[in-house]
């Protein structure tokens, strides 16, 4: 090749480099994108969860709980507190999150908590939510 070929030659090899990376420009892995947030739940989205207690008829020592999802998104609760009669609370906490999909139903138990002794009860819940929202969504659709 003559030296004014390869000149020629690396100048349309470049070109055609460029013009082959450039979309590569358009995606960019370290871009700003919406996140998702793990918030409390507020007033109004518990009063779309629905929470039942009562304890088996076979054992009068353990209380169930069954928790239904009426968010749009997940729920991802980390843990209940029971508060006794007798002013004792009884606390448990899961590991891993107990996790309830939308429109579904779990159910837990607390042990140690004997029937007639329960004053109240209370979850500590969450949802995911993108910043700037106000609803729960679901963070593994997109």
């Amino acid at each position: 090749m003559t030296p004014k070929k390869s000149y020629l030659f690396n100048l349309v090899l470049s070109f055609a480099g460029l013009v082959l990376i450039t979309p590569a420009w358009a995606w960019n892995p370290f871009a700003k994108t919406k996140s998702f947030n793990e918030v409390e739940l507020s007033a109004t989205e518990w009063q779309k969860v629905e929470l039942v207690a009562g304890w088996a008829a076979d054992s009068g020592n353990n209380l169930l709980i069954e928790i239904k999802n009426g968010l749009p998104g997940p729920l991802a609760c980390h843990a209940v507190l029971v508060n006794l009669q007798s002013g004792g609370p009884v606390q448990k906490t899961f590991s891993p999150y107990l996790y309830i999909a939308p429109a579904a139903t779990k159910q837990t138990s607390v042990n140690g908590v004997k029937k007639g002794l329960l004053k109240d009860y209370a979850f500590n819940c969450s949802c995911w939510k993108k910043e700037g929202e106000k609803t729960c969504v679901d963070p593994g659709k997109k």
